[in-house]
This record gives structure tokens, C-alpha cells and sequence, in this order.
């Protein structure tokens, strides 16, 4: 070995070692002080062991602080790289709080949007690893020159590949549309803030003093349903984000993994009539009959906290992956809410985007939305759901368990053919009606000018509820395709995942299947 290749040798090998260390000791031990991992601890805890290989790690800050002052930025508090999830590669990004506080300068954001880049043009999942204190003050750079390919190639690759954001530090300002603009939103609860003004923001500008409480993982679990998984720590969100890539596909091209399920396809469930009760106005928590249903009964939830009267969860049948989405009668509401309209349209758009099927348990509830939710716009929001199940291209099952009343939901559930779903069950108990509601419709008949006979009359039919039966005898309403035993029920969802596996899209084709955009 020549001199000249000793000393660059040296060289690299100091840079590397400092890399290690971020901003240094002192930050590193403030950083951990804090209940906080650092970028690198981070990403070796969401990728396999020794599978990461880093980019731009012997990058550096180009810029000065309008003062003068020197700066050092190793990696310019941008680690990014790529590793192997379960042996599938992924892309991560990870901000560095030690160093100056992850704050974004010109080569920080280059280094992430490359990435993004990169990652959609390989056709990888793309994690963030987020812990910033936003634009980097006092640079020399222009601040907002750089950030917009933060969002702009965000959105141009939703739906191309899936991206995870995992945020475990503050997020504020500009910066904080980011996590938004992902398919999923993971947060720490205790360390993760998320604000577009934050309290010392918002209260220099207003005097305004915002509750502590804003802005942390469980506001927006639910309050503001922005976050989709929260986990206790650093570590545990991390975590529970190498779950959630298990159920992704690594590009819209691809299907999720298959894993070889625990139990087998002709398991007979006959533990549902016990857990489901015959008496319509008796609740039951849907969670236990998803997880006598799911292969292991394991299934992944996404916003478990917010509009709980709808579950929304991942899970398997016989090793192949759907989303799941469920009335829970155990929470007052109906699907028909905003907070729920919002849910379910979000997710739904995921599924259809990474073509992953859709499996509906329908319980609708005996009650509609009020004046607040009219007020509030509710029927833009339910018009959401109408527009993206109609237009789904995915495999749509449907089984109907109790009731299914078409102003409580189940038209976007399944309830009806029209709106493209592929085969509807229903138990022997279930009944079905247009109208579930009870009020006076009283103003109503007023407008229509009908007598009350007449009225009466049509209230009664719009109100009258068929059982199963009555409604599975008329094939030509296209309501439902089967009657079968609830024992049967995860046979026959396994059955109709097997029909529907080759199934043509209707619609014309198109580069991808359309983003995620949030709600």
C-alpha cells in the first residue's frame, strides 16, 4: 500500500468514527438523558443486524451561520442509507438531534430527498426516522429552498412505494407536513411532538398558551386522528414499524409477503356464536371476533384510539394478507361519522393503492349521524368513501354478521353489489333495512306534501327490516350471494380470497393506482 493511499485510508476511517458519535459526547449523553435513542442506535434497532449500508456518510455542512461562525456537521445530521427489513431491503432516513438539534440545512434535505428518489426508483419501502427541530436558524442558506422537495416527492411517489414515518422528537412548522404526507404516521409517546405552530411558536405570535398535552402522540391519536400507531418508547414505535412493513408491499407492483399460517383454512369458528349475540340490541366487542377469525389470531390495528366505533386492522388468512375493516357495536357511533368516514376513506385508499383485498364484518348500528355531523360536512366526508370504494379495483368480501341498514353504512361496507363488491355473506340471524333511524320525520312529510297515510305508509317501508332470507330469495336485488353458518365464516373468507386472487381491474389502466393524500 503507497502512501497516498495510506492517508486517505486514515482519513476515512476518522470520518466513520466520528460519524459514530453525531454531535458529540456530551449531545449524545444529553440525547439518551432525554428517554431518546440516537439516529444510529435508531436504525439499527428497525433493520436486521449488519445489513445496513450507508450513503453520504463523509457529507458535511457547506453553509456558515450568518455570523461567521464555523460549523461541524457530521453527515450534516442526516444518516440515511439502505437495510434489510425480515430480509426485505428498505430505504431509512434518520435525523440526527445531536447534531444542531437535526435541524434541516441544504445537504441534510438533499441527502433525504435523494433518497426518496432513489428508493421509488428501486422500488423499496422508504422509513423515516424523524427527530428535528426544523429549519436550520441562522444559516447562511435560503431555509425554504430545499424543504418543498420534501413534500413535493412525497407525494409524487404515494402509492408507488410505501412510506413510514416514525416520529420521536419534535416535528414543527413547515417541517411538519412531512409525517402527514406519508402512508403512516408512527409516534413515540414519549418523545414524539408534532406541531404546524408549537406552544413557544404559537404563544410569542398569539400569547396564546397551548396545552402541553397538543401536539404529543396520543393528541393526534385521538383528538386529531393524524397518528395511525403509537408506541410507548423509541424503541417499541421502532418496532412496531418493522410489524407494520410485514403487511406492505415493497412497491404498488408487488404483493405483501405470504407467511405460512399457524392454522389451517378449514378451521370451523364456532366460538363466534357465543362471542356474538343473538339479541340485536345486546354489544359485543369486534376485536375478539377478528382475532377468532385472523390466521393466530394476531391482526395489526391502524388508529385504534380514534373513532373507535370502527376497527381498522391488517391481518392474514391462510398467510395472505388483507385489510380489514369492521363496525365495532362495543363504541356508540356510526360509520357514517366524520371522525369514522375519515378512518376508513384513509385506509381504503392504502389498500387500493398497494392492492391488498378487503375483507368487511358488518354490524351496522341502530342510529345516523345528527345536526352537528350535517353541519359539520358530513356528507362530503361519507362521499369520500362512496367515490373510493366505487372506483377500488381490489378484491372486495363482505360478510354481514347482524345488521347491515343502509343510511348506518353498509352500502360502504358491502351491503349492496351495485357499489362493487365482489361476494357478500351473511349469517342466518342477519336482517337488513334502507333506514335505521327512529326520529320524526315529521318536517318531512310537511315538504312532500303527502298525507299522513300515504307518508306513514312510506316510512314503514323505508323502515321495514328484512331478515336474511326474505332478502337472500331475491337473487336479482344483488344483496347477498350466500347464506352461510358463522363457523363457517373464515372458511369462507379464505374461499372468496382464493376466487377474487386473479381479479381483472375494471377501470382504465393507469401508471399506478393513485396516491394517498391525506384526509
Amino acid at each position: 500500500m503507497g502512501k497516498v493511499m495510506e492517508e486517505a485510508l486514515r482519513k476515512l476511517h476518522e470520518i466513520r468514527k466520528k460519524n459514530l458519535v453525531g454531535g458529540g459526547i456530551e449531545a449524545v449523553n444529553r440525547q439518551r438523558s432525554r428517554g431518546k435513542m440516537t439516529a444510529r442506535e435508531r436504525v439499527d434497532c428497525l433493520i436486521d443486524p449488519g445489513t445496513f449500508a450507508e450513503l453520504g456518510s463523509c457529507v458535511n455542512t457547506n453553509t456558515r451561520r450568518i455570523d461567521g461562525k464555523e460549523v461541524d456537521a457530521p453527515c450534516d445530521g442526516a444518516v440515511i442509507g439502505t437495510g434489510e427489513v425480515e430480509g426485505r431491503t428498505v430505504a431509512v432516513y434518520a435525523s440526527d438531534f445531536t447534531v444542531l438539534g437535526g435541524s434541516i440545512g441544504s445537504q441534510h434535505l438533499e441527502k433525504c430527498a435523494r433518497l426518496i428518489e432513489m428508493a421509488a426508483g428501486w422500488g423499496i419501502p422508504m422509513v423515516w426516522l424523524l427527530d428535528s427541530s426544523g429549519g436550520r436558524l441562522g444559516s447562511s442558506t435560503l431555509l425554504t429552498a430545499g424543504i418543498d422537495w420534501y413534500f413535493a416527492l412525497e407525494s409524487r411517489y404515494s402509492g408507488v412505494i410505501p412510506q413510514l414515518n416514525v416520529l420521536m422528537g419534535p416535528c414543527i412548522a413547515g417541517q411538519a407536513y412531512a409525517p402527514t404526507l406519508c402512508d403512516f404516521l408512527l409516534m413515540s409517546r414519549q418523545t414524539g411532538y408534532l406541531w404546524l405552530g408549537g406552544p413557544r411558536m404559537v404563544q410569542a405570535a398569539t400569547s396564546e398558551k397551548i396545552d402541553e398535552n397538543v401536539g404529543g402522540a396520543d393528541y393526534h391519536m385521538e383528538f386529531s386522528g393524524t397518528c395511525d400507531v403509537v408506541g410507548d418508547n423509541d424503541r417499541e414505535t421502532i418496532l412496531k414499524a418493522r410489524a407494520l412493513l410485514s403487511y406492505l408491499p415493497s412497491n404498488w407492483r408487488e404483493k405483501p409477503p405470504v407467511v405460512k399460517a399457524g392454522d389451517s383454512p378449514d378451521r370451523p369458528v364456532h366460538e363466534l356464536m357465543d362471542v356474538v349475540p343473538d339479541e340485536f340490541d345486546k354489544t359485543y366487542d369486534m376485536r375478539r371476533v377478528i382475532e377468532l377469525l385472523v390466521d393466530d389470531g394476531r391482526y395489526y390495528e391502524i388508529k385504534s384510539g380514534y373513532a373507535r366505533n370502527l376497527v381498522t386492522c391488517f391481518c392474514r388468512f391462510n398467510g395472505e394478507v388483507v385489510g380489514l375493516v369492521a363496525n365495532n357495536p362495543a363504541e356508540p357511533g356510526s360509520v357514517l361519522e366524520i371522525n369514522s368516514c375519515d378512518k376508513y376513506y384513509r385506509f381504503l385508499q392504502v389498500l387500493d393503492a398497494y392492492n391488498i383485498p378487503l375483507v368487511n364484518l358488518v354490524d351496522t348500528s341502530p342510529t345516523v349521524p345528527g345536526q352537528g355531523q350535517e353541519m359539520a360536512g358530513l356528507l362530503r366526508h361519507g362521499g369520500k368513501i362512496l367515490d373510493v370504494y366505487a372506483t377500488s379495483t381490489i378484491p372486495k368480501i363482505s360478510v354481514v354478521l347482524r345488521e347491515a341498514y343502509g343510511d348506518a353504512g353498509s352500502i360502504v361496507m358491502g351491503g349492496v353489489h351495485g357499489m362493487g363488491v365482489d361476494l357478500c355473506y351473511a349469517w342466518p340471524t342477519a336482517r337488513f333495512a334502507v333506514e335505521a333511524s327512529t326520529v320524526d320525520y315529521g318536517k318531512v312529510r310537511d315538504g312532500l306534501g303527502m298525507e299522513e297515510d300515504a307518508y306513514t305508509g312510506y316510512l314503514n317501508r323505508a323502515r321495514e327490516k328484512l331478515d336474511v332470507f326474505d332478502v337472500a330469495k331475491c337473487w336479482t336485488a344483488q344483496v347477498v350471494d350466500e347464506i352461510i353458518e358463522p363457523a363457517e365464516t373464515r372458511k369462507k373468507i379464505i374461499e372468496a380470497l382464493r376466487l377474487t386472487r386473479n381479479k381483472r381491474e375494471k377501470l382504465p389502466p393507469r401508471k399506478k393506482y393513485h396516491g394517498t393524500p391525506p384526509t
